[in-house]
Formats: structure tokens, sequence, C-alpha cells
């Protein structure tokens, strides 16, 4: 089966999700910054209080656009795990005996993505540091996505980096920038950095796709370079 088919048009369709759903909200704060009606100032100046008008109905806006954002992230991680469940599945697997694979990987330590690495990397010979996509990229994916589900405020839509992923990455890839350099970790996905997790993700499959259909080839060729002097 051809689940890079399957795993592409997933992720085609969380962009368009996104693009879809943000429109009306970027429009709503673009229509407040302009002053366009419906959102014209009409207070006497006399009792302007210094707070911007239509404040309420901005950071809504902004809050909703920022939660698309969120469970779009969610969707593209959810995209990797599945992709790499059904890769080794009776779906996918050309590896060999599929049962044995998911024997195997209940075996391995660490957080599913590290499971996943080390069963590709001990028991069929393939490295995914040799690949196309920084590892530790798609380890930020993972823990971004936990901390959208685990850990939200109940307060605010703000969701946080947890201090472990925080202090493992300084530089978060899917963190607001502005609040970050106040020294506040706040996760937003924007269009870049929904586009930025995509790419990685469509690369990443890709790669492993290409070793999974021509899997005899691949070992052959390993198996050649590593008896060269």
């Amino acid at each position: 089966m051809d689940l890079l088919y399957f795993a592409t048009r997933r992720l085609r369709f969380i962009q368009t999700l996104y693009e879809s759903a943000v429109g009306p909200f970027r429009e709503t704060k673009r229509q407040i910054a302009a002053g366009e009606p419906p959102y014209v100032d009409t207070r006497n100046p006399e009792d302007y209080d210094g707070e911007p008008a239509f404040l309420s109905e901005w950071e809504d806006a902004d809050d909703a656009a920022m939660v698309v954002g969120h469970w779009c992230l969610c969707m593209v991680q959810a995209t990797l795990q599945a992709y790499l469940r059904d890769c080794i599945g009776p779906l996918g697997s050309l590896w060999w005996n599929s049962s044995e694979l998911r024997r195997r990987i209940g075996r391995k330590q660490g957080n599913w993505f590290q499971r996943y690495r080390m069963l590709f990397l001990e028991d069929l010979g393939v490295d995914w540091q040799h690949g196309p996509v920084p590892l530790v990229d798609l380890e930020q994916l993972n823990l971004t996505r936990d901390d959208l589900i685990h850990n939200i405020d109940m307060m605010s839509f703000n969701v946080k980096r947890v201090e472990n992923h925080a202090e493992q990455f300084p530089i978060g890839l899917f963190t607001d920038d502005l609040w970050q350099g106040l020294g506040i970790e706040r996760v937003r996905v924007d269009e870049d950095r929904l586009v930025l997790a995509i790419h990685l993700v469509t690369k990443f499959c890709g790669w492993l796709e290409g070793i999974r259909c021509g899997y005899p080839q691949y070992i052959n060729k390993s198996i050649s370079a590593e008896a060269q002097p």
C-alpha cells in the first residue's frame, strides 16, 4: 500500500483546513486595526480610558486563530505517528513479519518516537540520523503536541511548554517569539510554523517510504558499504 499517498493527502488537507479556518479571524483583526465597519470607534474622546477600541473582539479573534493552529499541529503530529504505526503493520510492512515487529517495539525504551527510532535502527538497520530531517525538530513537534494536550491553562487559551521541554530546547520551533523574548513560554502555531511542521513530516515520511518500498536493495547496499575497507 502507498502509505505516503495517504500521509501527504492528510497533510495537504490540514494546511487547507488551517487556511480556511483562520481566514475570518485574520479579517476581523484587520478590520479592527483599520477601523473598518463594524469596528468603528464611536466613543467620545472625553470618555476615552486608554484602552484600544474592540480590544476584547481582537483578543477573541487572536485566540481563535491560535487555537486553530494548535489543533492543526496536533493533526500533523498524529499523521506522523499513524504513518509509522502502519509502516510496520499489516497494511504497510514490506520488511518482514509485522507481528514480530510490533512485539519488538513494545520492548523498546523511551517515548513512542524513541521506541520507533530504535526499532528501525536495531531491528531493520535504518538509521533516522541519515534522513533529510533533523530528528531534534521532529522531537520538538512531538513534545509540543504533548504540551498542547497535557499542559492547558484553564484560565486562558494559552499553552506553555513544560519545564523539561523548554530546558531541552531553549529556542522553541513552535513558540511565540514575542512572548519568549519576555521570558514567557507560549506555544503559538501560525501559518509559517504549521508549514514548517508539514514540511518536516512530509520529507521524513517520503525518505522512509523510499526505503520501505525498496528495502532489499537498501539492505544490500548497506551491507556492501560496510564490507568495503
